[in-house]
């Protein structure tokens, strides 16, 4: 089957990480795959197999149009508001048979609400992504949380909806976490180190995991590291310092892989107000670091088992938080349970229920949700 994946806004978030992988895992088991992106030069692209053709794309449905008219797929798969939208215009245009299909990684009813719409605007925002989702040809979800937000709050119904699980486990796991400690903190021995990791954007909530980092009990003596960039780097430095733990905070920047750094590191915290699934614990959980994570809109909680596989705190809630952390570094979740409950997030095995999806979409065989 020859397939495209488009993701025209090429940034450092979490579709075009499992865009990618995706992009790998389908072409590993035969796919003619095309993936179209917008930076061609991003790190996330540097260890794709050589059969996955990337391909530059522009914004908009016109740049799409060219892109699949010069080899037309069987079906495009898309993963932001913007290309799904570019995508059903494509479609519109080439009149080819081509199949759009939507993955949805976050709670969308949610996601709008908070654009800080007026509520007349939200609620025709809503509309419009009801109207265009209604138009699709299938639609995968990350978890049944962003499934449910899609049918029940959104009312998108009679459109092929499955769950499938993200492809975040690379088949060369063992070789990326043997790799030595990629930063001081996280050798052997030193005190514990509690990561985050994500865009520095408001989403994340980066501010209450500061606050809820310097309530910690002293005897701890931890550290936190934040991997990722953002337009809230100024802001969160300067709140580390005014929380007097600036020397025990460290912010690396943008980390292409973050395997190494899990896999030293003492625990992982999710802090999101919102999360479709959390990419970044079930990393964290394949190599057997402990998690905890605040219990947002989204897949978090049922990722987590309602708190079994690690504890959750409500959401902007600094003492709950805290008292998480600490749990997990006083009393952690046993490893072999973590990675046990990640299993299913291995790309191979990810890709291949992609790949079902979107033959039974090609073949027209799909039914309603799954």
């Amino acid at each position: 089957m020859h397939v495209a994946l488009a993701v025209s806004a090429f940034g450092d978030g979490g579709v075009e990480r499992v865009m990618t992988a995706l992009a790998g895992g389908l072409a590993e088991l035969g796919c003619d795959v095309d993936l179209l992106v917008g930076r061609v030069e991003h790190a996330y692209l540097w260890e794709l197999p050589a059969q996955v053709r990337v391909v530059p794309l522009g914004v908009g449905a016109p740049a799409l149009i060219t892109a699949l008219r010069s080899r037309p797929p069987a079906l495009v798969l898309t993963g932001k508001l913007t290309d799904d939208r570019a995508a059903l215009a494509a479609r519109e245009a080439l009149g080819r048979g081509l199949r759009v299909v939507a993955t949805v990684g976050t709670p969308l009813s949610v996601s709008l609400a908070a654009k800080r719409f007026n509520p007349l605007h939200t609620w025709r925002q809503r509309l419009r992504v009801r109207r265009e989702y209604q138009r699709l040809d299938g639609i995968t979800a990350v978890s049944h949380a962003v499934a449910d937000d899609l049918s029940h709050r959104l009312g998108i119904t009679g459109v092929p909806l499955c769950v499938l699980p993200n492809p975040v486990i690379p088949a060369d796991l063992d070789r990326r976490i043997g790799a030595r400690a990629p930063h001081a903190w996280l050798e052997l021995g030193g005190p514990p180190v509690v990561l985050a990791v994500g865009g520095l954007r408001k989403v994340k909530d980066f501010p209450t995991l500061l606050r809820a980092f310097a309530l910690l009990p002293a005897d701890l003596n931890a550290r936190l590291m934040l991997l990722g960039e953002g337009r809230e780097r100024r802001r969160l430095i300067a709140l580390a310092g005014r929380l007097g733990i600036a020397e025990r905070v460290a912010m690396p920047g943008f980390v292409a892989d973050p395997f190494p750094y899990l896999a030293h590191a003492s625990a992982l915290v999710v802090s999101s107000r919102r999360e479709g699934l959390g990419n970044v614990l079930v990393e964290a959980m394949a190599v057997g670091t402990p998690v905890a994570a605040t219990a947002c809109p989204g897949g978090v909680s049922e990722l987590l088992e309602d708190g079994r596989l690690g504890p959750l705190s409500p959401v902007g809630d600094a003492p709950a938080l805290a008292a998480a952390i600490e749990h997990l570094l006083r009393d952690p979740t046993p490893p072999k349970r973590l990675r046990a409950a990640a299993a299913p997030y291995r790309v191979a095995a990810s890709a291949a229920g992609y790949l079902d999806f979107f033959r039974a979409i090609v073949g027209g065989a799909a039914g309603g949700s799954a």
